[in-house]
């Protein structure tokens, strides 16, 4: 298991996320289809994993039950809202208050309806948002947790094109008070601590989860974000908008046109990790990074006093 180092500082000084989740690391797994397998290993490493709540009602208690066969950690079940009949909808939240799952990670609709509900059956909500619009009226309607998914990312975004160095410190500056998460891009030690410098309490992963030995995904989804670059994605059409491979490096790549949900972030992938490396890189390679931005920013910010004490 990574160092706890980072726990450790979120426990002495009050991460909101880890508080208000119960984990070990500030770290969100994304809405990542059907992986009961992958989101175990993000819990047991310290992050809060997420199994797909957007399946029949029979298969979605299934992977609640298998998931905690493999561990005993907090998890979430992700529900995009907008596009679940109303009706399939309260079949799988009774189910998701029925066997106690820790969290919903709600997206793509309005929170309203349901955050009560679950609140009531002892459920956390965390929403994701793409505007500080959405991310005010998830506020008002209860949500716990507050995931800023900005253009980057590979999930399902709307129609905005707002990026996650405006989207989480307009967040932040909006909601000072709400447990902040960003997604869209974060890959490596860089991306998370300029999340954490941007106002963020914490992260949330996907494409790079993807690339990880425990992700049961077919080699040619794998080979794909490996070979990607800062140019081979783009927004497929459509209300949702999700961020896809662009056919034409599908065809180099693999000699065929294939079409997968991968953030940009892919760019910054080339090897594939385990899980628990993934959570090295983030917090044990951030933590690092970040004391030599701070001994560089503390070195200029003396500077300039003394050259203002000078005058």
């Amino acid at each position: 298991e990574p160092e706890n180092s980072d726990h450790q500082i979120g426990t002495i000084m009050g991460n909101r996320v880890c508080d208000v989740l119960s984990i070990q690391y500030p770290l969100l797994m994304g809405a990542i289809t059907d992986k009961v397998r992958l989101a175990a290993a993000v819990s047991e490493a310290g992050g809060l994993g997420c199994i797909d709540g957007n399946v029949t009602p029979e298969h979605l208690r299934q992977d609640i039950r298998e998931f905690r066969k493999i561990s005993s950690r907090p998890f979430s079940a992700n529900f995009p809202l907008k596009s679940t009949p109303a009706k399939t909808l309260q079949e799988r939240m009774e189910i998701i208050a029925e066997e106690h799952v820790p969290v919903v990670l709600s997206s793509a609709g309005s929170p309203a309806q349901w955050t009560n509900f679950l609140h009531d059956a002892g459920v956390l909500v965390a929403h994701v948002v793409p505007t500080v619009y959405h991310a005010r009226k998830a506020v008002e309607a209860g949500v716990d947790v507050v995931v800023g998914e900005a253009y980057e990312s590979g999930g399902f975004r709307g129609d905005t094109d707002v990026t996650t160095m405006v989207l989480i410190p307009a967040i932040r500056r909006a909601l000072p008070d709400v447990p902040l998460v960003a997604a869209g891009t974060i890959s490596d030690r860089y991306g998370y601590v300029a999340a954490r410098a941007l106002g963020a309490d914490g992260v949330q992963v996907g494409t790079r989860l993807i690339a990880t030995h425990e992700a049961e995904f077919p080699d040619h989804y794998k080979k794909l974000i490996l070979a990607a670059d800062d140019t081979s994605t783009m927004s497929a059409e459509g209300p949702l908008r999700p961020r896809i491979s662009k056919p034409e490096f599908a065809e180099r790549v693999l000699g065929e046109t294939k079409r997968i949900q991968m953030g940009q972030g892919a760019a910054l992938i080339d090897s594939l990790l385990s899980v628990e490396e993934v959570f090295h890189e983030l917090f044990r390679g951030g933590a690092e990074h970040a004391r030599r931005v701070a001994e560089e920013i503390e070195a200029f910010s003396s500077a300039a006093m003394a050259a203002n004490a000078a005058e």
